[in-house]
């Protein structure tokens, strides 16, 4: 499935919210959106529901993104991880970091 990215802006918050399949062949679309949300936020959240797939690919763009929104003094956080994708996030111990 492809990647559908779409992002909304409410006071100082951006929510990039994602769908379909975050791997190798789509991360670097996940990366730009993340990082101009960063930028220009002082709250970003990532909505994982509608994501049916994530590759380690995809768990290492999360943590450079939450790596990137702390060395910038900005809160980061994923939310709506369902199903496989929470399940690989949780069995990777990056849950709780990328949800807090």
């Amino acid at each position: 499935m492809a990647l559908s990215l779409s992002t909304d802006r409410d006071a100082d918050t951006i929510t990039v919210t994602v769908a379909g399949d975050v791997d190798l062949s789509t991360v670097a679309e996940l990366d730009h959106a993340v990082l101009a949300a960063v930028i220009g936020a002082t709250s970003v959240v990532i909505d994982l529901a509608a994501v049916t797939f994530i590759d380690s690919a995809g768990i290492n763009t999360l943590l450079k993104s939450r790596r990137l929104a702390d060395e910038r003094g900005r809160r980061f956080r994923i939310a709506n991880a369902t199903g496989v994708v929470r399940d690989v996030l949780d069995l990777t111990g990056v849950l709780s970091h990328l949800s807090g």
